[in-house]
């Protein structure tokens, strides 16, 4: 028991001059990573084995053949890769020394391969969004696509020094079901997730009329199989269905009103799609230009079924007509009298409204020839002037005739409009005066057709104006006017020459 006594005694004598030795340690960073990955390892406390050569082990493999040597001090610090084909999960790193004994250690851990999708169902052409992780740092991943035996290669990018990337492509033509999804590199590396496909369509036009073609085609449906495609409950086209679940397809549009519908397309999985298709009204017009008065025909598809349909031309209805079960009609009319240019024909049942452009021919009817009177000929005061009909499509044809004392017919001192026919015979109220010496008179006529189109003058021709016994209205009147006055006058004389000689007779 003194034994013990003087034991501690001694023990607490030298306790302040005694000093504990720390823990080995190291420490790794990062602490985790994929194959490829850089680590850094720092030791502390190993200043006994200053001046040693240690090993850094990855697991069972010294990734520091040639060795690691403390420098004095106590503190090492050095650098490795995670070596390649590198399992996912937890692994050992640690320092051993000369006979092999573990000094230190420390867990890192492997990410495991991993491909994730932004999304888990689509349609054939959707872009889809891949993130990976997990493979080994620098190297190219590449993402595949499995629908036949013969996988599509979809996108390729190199992975970070965490091992991740990400990449966006799109999904290639393939069958309605599930499709794996690989995403794998050089040394192993590998994940694979798995996409749904459902049907897809697709029309053009996705408004059309009743005769109008349609283009269907459609993407993920059962392979190597048929769909109908149905209309109105009508089955109006079916097509067969590739290996990879595409196909394509057109149909006319049958006759029914308009509207929107939809489409079906049932291949033989059941797969029941359908698609939203608009029927339009539609009008077709016989002729698109010509003349006034044409027979012009309109069809028309789409309107309301056994309603009235009504065609204006511009604001004048022209014709009406009813139509039938299916919302089409027929109905001819002629082109009424209207200006060249263009005119609107509109078509409506009260609901549906159609209209189209009808333009009136410009062409201007062609110069009369002229008849009489014949150049410088000389004419009576009421001559008559004669010329060629002319033909134009836009009938009837209409005259302007013009008499003038110049050539230049500045100031007309006749003219008539609007003459039905190719002549014309001055009334007594237009007789013309007797042509003085060496002066003319001058007529030109020109053709106007029902579209306002007017032709060229004939070029002017002069004529002369005979003396005449039969005076002009203004001659006439001026006679008569001398006559009556001459009867005035001639009156009071008789009046004063009677009073005269009562006055005589009286005396």
């Amino acid at each position: 028991m003194f034994c013990v006594f003087i034991i501690i005694v001694i023990m607490a004598i030298m306790a302040p001059t005694l000093t504990v030795s720390a823990a080995l340690s190291i420490s790794i960073s990062p602490s985790s990573g994929v194959s490829g990955t850089t680590i850094t390892v720092s030791g502390a406390s190993f200043s006994s084995y200053t001046g040693d050569r240690l090993s850094i082990y990855f697991d069972d493999i010294n990734v520091t053949p040639n060795g690691v040597t403390v420098s004095a001090g106590s503190i090492f610090q050095t650098t490795f890769v995670i070596p390649d084909g590198t399992v996912s999960g937890i692994h050992v790193i640690s320092i051993r020394g000369k006979t092999g004994a573990v000094l230190a250690e420390n867990q890192f851990y492997v990410s495991q391969q991993e491909i994730v999708l932004d999304r888990w169902t689509c349609t054939v052409g959707t872009t889809v969004k891949a993130s990976c992780k997990g493979f080994h740092a620098g190297k190219e991943v590449t993402v595949q696509y499995y629908s036949t035996d013969v996988p599509d290669v979809l996108a390729s990018q190199t992975a970070n020094d965490s091992g991740e990337c990400t990449l966006q492509f799109s999904i290639p033509v393939s069958a309605t079901g599930s499709h794996e999804i690989h995403a794998q590199n050089e040394f192993g590396d590998y994940a694979q997730t798995d996409i749904e496909i459902i049907p897809s369509m697709s029309i053009n036009p996705v408004v059309a009329a009743v005769g109008d073609k349609v283009d269907l085609t459609g993407f993920g449906f059962t392979g190597n199989s048929e769909v109908d495609i149905t209309l109105h409950g009508d089955k109006v086209a079916f097509a067969p269905v590739s290996e990879k679940g595409s196909f394509s397809a057109t149909f006319n549009v049958p006759e029914i009103r308009a509207g929107t519908y939809s489409i079906a397309i049932d291949d033989s999985s059941r797969n029941i799609k359908w698609i939203a298709f608009t029927v339009d009204t539609k009008i077709t017009i016989s002729a698109q230009s010509g003349e006034v008065g044409l027979k012009t025909k309109v069809d028309g598809t789409g309107f309301e079924v056994l309603s009235v349909v009504t065609i204006k031309y511009d604001d004048e209805e022209i014709a009406a007509a009813i139509t039938d079960s299916n919302g089409a009609f027929s109905v001819n009319f002629n082109i009424p009298v209207s200006v060249a240019g263009p005119h609107n024909v509109i078509i409506t049942d009260g609901i549906n409204t159609k209209q189209s452009i009808f333009i009136v021919e410009s062409i201007p009817p062609p110069v009369p020839d002229s008849y009489v009177p014949k150049a410088f000929s000389t004419v009576e005061a009421q001559t008559h002037f004669a010329w060629g009909s002319v033909y134009d499509p836009s009938e009837p044809v209409v005259y302007t005739l013009e008499v003038a004392r110049t050539a230049d017919f500045q100031q007309p001192i006749l003219e008539k409009k609007g003459l039905s026919v190719s002549q014309y015979t001055l009334s007594r109220e237009e007789a013309l005066r007797p042509s003085r010496r060496f002066t003319h008179y001058y007529w030109r006529v020109r053709a106007i057709d029902s579209a306002g189109n007017e032709g060229d003058w004939l070029d002017s021709v002069a004529f002369q104006v005979e003396p005449s016994n039969t005076l002009p209205v203004w001659g006439e009147i001026t006679l008569s006017g001398i006559g009556i006055l001459q009867v005035i006058i001639l009156g009071s004389r008789i009046r004063k020459g009677a009073k005269h000689q009562k006055v005589e007779q009286k005396t």
